[in-house]
């Protein structure tokens, strides 16, 4: 007679076949990249020199933190420093180190939803299909590292762990600044929540005093200052100066734009498809009327005022700003009308996320779009984390909304 409750009874099947797959797709790439045996690719040149020099010192010196040649924060060097110390000087193992990191960011996206989302697969499918997941997977690059830990932020606050969210998104922030958008997007939202439900303005600042699920964010937020107290600003002082960070334009609304039309790209357009819910952006601006004519005016001033341009300077030469610009070029599609078309797909970005009642993810990609105006270059793989936030948001129904504006009446899931 067989066992009613048995474990392998109780897990859904789509879980498993979906574990299956993702062995089978990474198998595949391992052997496909010749266990990592290729040569050294673009930034692994400096990534694997700076982990090189972490390996010296397990644990690093104030003067090293200080001093080392690299932009972001520096947790992946860290670790970086630490595998070379035990499996030795060869940059394959700080491949595999990513590589594996990135496959666990797979399962959790597979183990930690609801057991009947509606978007399971296609949340799945948006991750992988995301072309720099698969380029930051395979090299020494410094993005899954951070990527891994918003994603355990993002799980513990569903969960309501809110100080291991914390510690989390605190490991983010120690490994890339701009990890700083997820906990100050839970924050705003968390203060949005409160303001709602407060009488008046008073009211609403003594609720927020007295919840303390404000504080684990709050706290996380702050944990970059005493990096830039460190470092006297964003990053190492010396090598800001040396990428000629320090004098580039104090903001760049231009990335914003780009940033914006690749979020279009790469998610919103498989999220439309997929849930054939055009008629929510032809009924925008009959619902939300002096909105609409804002955000035309905002995407206006942009494309006309603030076009998206590339970084250009000694340091940096790459005339383009992304994969997704370059594929334009290649179409023919250049001047003031490359730059109509990030417009409009800017639009619908805003569009599908503003609205007088935001959810989570209408925070989460207002932060993340806002900071990077103040990013040294623009490329496609700098919304990678925002995106892999909303297709993660988007397994539990509640948080797969437009405003006031339902894509489904079906009854939502609930964070499990």
């Amino acid at each position: 007679m067989a066992v009613k409750n048995s474990f392998f009874q109780d897990l859904p099947s789509r879980k498993l076949i979906a574990t299956a797959g993702a062995v089978f797709i990474f198998a595949l790439v391992y052997i496909y990249k010749n266990q990592f045996h290729f040569e050294i690719y673009q930034d692994e040149i400096h990534y694997y020199a700076t982990a090189l020099r972490f390996s010296e010192q397990p644990i690093p010196s104030v003067e090293l933190l200080k001093t080392f040649n690299e932009l972001n924060t520096p947790l992946p060097f860290i670790l970086g420093g630490w595998v070379v110390n035990l499996l030795g000087d060869d940059i394959r193992y700080l491949r595999l180190l990513n590589f594996l990191l990135s496959f666990i960011i797979i399962l959790l996206f597979i183990w930690s939803s609801p057991n009947h989302s509606r978007r399971f697969w296609l949340c799945l499918f948006g991750l992988l299909v995301f072309p720099n997941y698969y380029l930051c997977s395979v090299h020494y690059y410094t993005d899954i590292i951070p990527m891994l830990a918003v994603l355990l932020g993002v799980i513990m606050y569903l969960k309501k762990q809110h100080w291991v969210a914390c510690l989390y998104f605190i490991a983010a922030i120690c490994s890339r600044q701009y990890a700083l958008a997820f906990p100050a997007a839970i924050f705003l939202y968390e203060c949005y929540l409160v303001y709602n439900q407060a009488e008046n303005s008073k009211s609403a600042i003594l609720k927020a005093l007295g919840h303390a699920t404000l504080y684990p964010y709050a706290l996380a937020c702050l944990s970059l200052l005493p990096w830039m107290l460190l470092w006297g600003g964003a990053a190492p002082a010396e090598e800001m100066r040396r990428q000629q960070y320090n004098t580039a334009v104090l903001y760049n609304g231009g990335f914003v734009l780009y940033a914006s039309a690749i979020l279009a790209f790469y998610y919103l357009l498989l999220e439309t498809a997929f849930t054939r819910s055009w008629n929510y952006y032809t009924d925008y601006p009959r619902r939300y009327p002096k909105l609409f004519i804002g955000l035309v005016l905002l995407v206006l001033m942009l494309v006309f005022f603030f076009p998206a341009r590339q970084t250009h300077n000694s340091y940096f030469d790459w005339p383009y700003l992304g994969y997704f610009d370059r594929l334009l070029e290649i179409m023919g599609i250049t001047g003031i009308f490359k730059q109509l078309v990030f417009g409009s797909l800017m639009l619908a970005t805003l569009m599908r996320f503003l609205s007088p009642a935001m959810s989570l993810t209408g925070f989460v990609v207002v932060v993340n779009l806002l900071l990077l105006g103040k990013a040294q270059l623009s490329w496609d793989k700098y919304i990678m984390p925002t995106i892999m936030v909303l297709w993660f948001l988007a397994l539990f129904d509640q948080y797969w909304s437009l405003g006031t504006y339902r894509l489904h009446d079906q009854k939502t899931d609930s964070p499990a």
